[in-house]
C-alpha cells in the first residue's frame, strides 16, 4: 500500500531532527562551547558524552533489547548498535539540554529547548528505533547525567 506524501515528509523531518541527539551533533556542540570559551560548559559537555556512552555500552553489553525494527548484528559493537535500552540519543539530548538550560537560565530558551528536546524524543519512537520504555530509560539516564555533570 502506498504511503500518503506527507508520511514522506514527516520521516525526513524526524529523521533530521533525531540528528540532534547524535554523536555528531554532541561534538560539534563542544566544539562550538570550546569556540566560545565556556570552559567549564566544555567539561561538563564531555563528561555527559563519555559518561552516557559508557553507561549505555555496559546496560546493552548484559541486558539486550532488540529495536522495534529488529537490526542484525555479528559482532560486538553491531551488537551494542542493533540494542535498543536505554536510547543514547534520548540521554544525550536530555543530558545537553539540562547543562545548556543551567547556563543560559532564560525562560524563553528553556521552552525552544524543552520543546525541541521532546521532539527528538520522539522521533525515536516515530522512527522505530525504541520503545517508550527505552526512551524513558534514557531520560533518566540523562537527569542523572546531569547532575554527575554539576559536580564536575
Amino acid at each position: 500500500m502506498k504511503r500518503p506524501k506527507f508520511e514522506k515528509y514527516l520521516d525526513v523531518i524526524f529523521r533530521d531532527i533525531t540528528t540532534f541527539g547524535s554523536f555528531a551533533f554532541h561534538f560539534f556542540l563542544i566544539l562550538f562551547v570550546l569556540a566560545l570559551g565556556h570552559f567549564f560548559l566544555v567539561w561538563q559537555l564531555l563528561f555527559a558524552f563519555f559518561f552516557t556512552l559508557l553507561v549505555t555500552v555496559i546496560i546493552r553489553q548484559f541486558y539486550f533489547k532488540d529495536r522495534p525494527l529488529k537490526q542484525a548484528h555479528g559482532n560486538f559493537v553491531e551488537k551494542i548498535d542493533a540494542a535498543s535500552f536505554p536510547s543514547l540519543h534520548t540521554a544525550r539530548i536530555v543530558a545537553i539540554v539540562l547543562l545548556l538550560l543551567d547556563f543560559i537560565q532564560n525562560n524563553t530558551v528553556t521552552a525552544f529547548l524543552l520543546g525541541f528536546s521532546i521532539l527528538v524524543i520522539y522521533s525515536r519512537v516515530y522512527l522505530k528505533k525504541h520503545d517508550w520504555e527505552d526512551v524513558a530509560g534514557g531520560m533518566i539516564l540523562g537527569v542523572v547525567t546531569f547532575f554527575l555533570a554539576l559536580l564536575v
